[in-house]
């Protein structure tokens, strides 16, 4: 008895461990599937050339018909190979799961078959918003071919792909100006900080060895306090001023402060 019970127990528990998984893996399932986003606007002419417009946050690139390109997330592109033309009647087919869409058929279209979506009218013009896939059959009267004014979205989108291209190239040369700029004025920072230091090598071959030990230390240190200089420099407090002062007049040191508060540093030039 306590063998059996204890086989259903291990049954109970591997069950409820598989019931679980099955369950989080169909929760990431449903996650992943709600927050795919696939919208197009597909404009249909009088000769069955379709024009898409849409966005997605999905890779679709091998399941787009030829001639429709995905980039940067936005669909874009001509195509004819989704219609099909029988004496009067035209035929437009298409499906993508997971996909909302507005087909907007052109001036003067009525619809004779419909397999699946909602008709709406969009400026005289007949729009059927679908779900994953449609199938369409329509007409189109003559009248109203000879009196349709012509698409300009085709010239729209050459008009914004241009002003695209533009502001990239506007931004792309300024970029490159200012880093021009930034290298010109680094090149000359660094030049005349080349020239300071020959400068001060050649001024150095004229100076006293304290002279030169007081130097040596300030470029070590930056600004510093007099006092600490001295003692860093181990040279008598009298000899010390001397030498600060024959610098000084050389334009080579200035000093800063007052009282026990006096600074010394190096000429920035």
């Amino acid at each position: 008895m306590e063998e059996e019970r204890y086989k259903q127990e291990t049954y109970k528990n591997k069950l409820l461990v598989k019931t679980s998984l099955l369950g989080f893996f169909i929760f990431i399932f449903l996650i992943q599937t709600t927050s795919a986003f696939i919208s197009i606007n597909i404009f249909l002419d009088e000769k069955g050339e379709a024009i898409f417009l849409g966005e997605t946050d999905e890779n679709l690139t091998e399941f787009l018909p030829a001639g429709i390109n995905l980039e940067n997330g936005e669909i874009t592109g001509f195509t004819s190979a989704l219609t099909n033309k029988i004496g009067e009647f035209w035929e437009f087919s298409y499906s993508q799961q997971g996909a909302e869409m507005n087909l907007i058929l052109p001036e003067g279209a009525l619809i004779k078959d419909l397999s699946n979506g909602e008709i709406s009218i969009q400026e005289d013009r007949i729009s059927v918003f679908f779900s994953n896939q449609v199938l369409v059959k329509y007409t189109i009267e003559k009248s109203q071919i000879q009196e349709r004014k012509p698409i300009n979205i085709p010239i729209l989108i050459i008009l914004i792909a241009i002003l695209i291209i533009l502001m990239v190239y506007i931004i792309n040369y300024s970029k490159r100006e200012k880093k021009k700029e930034e290298q010109k004025e680094n090149q000359i920072k660094l030049k005349k900080k080349r020239e300071k230091k020959e400068k001060l090598e050649i001024i150095k071959q004229v100076l006293s060895e304290r002279e030169k030990l007081i130097l040596g230390k300030l470029e070590e240190t930056g600004k510093i306090k007099s006092s600490y200089l001295r003692k860093m420099t181990e040279i008598p407090k009298a000899s010390f001023s001397r030498y600060i002062q024959e610098l000084e007049k050389k334009d080579i040191i200035k000093r800063t402060g007052e009282g026990k508060n006096k600074f010394v540093e190096l000429v920035k030039k």
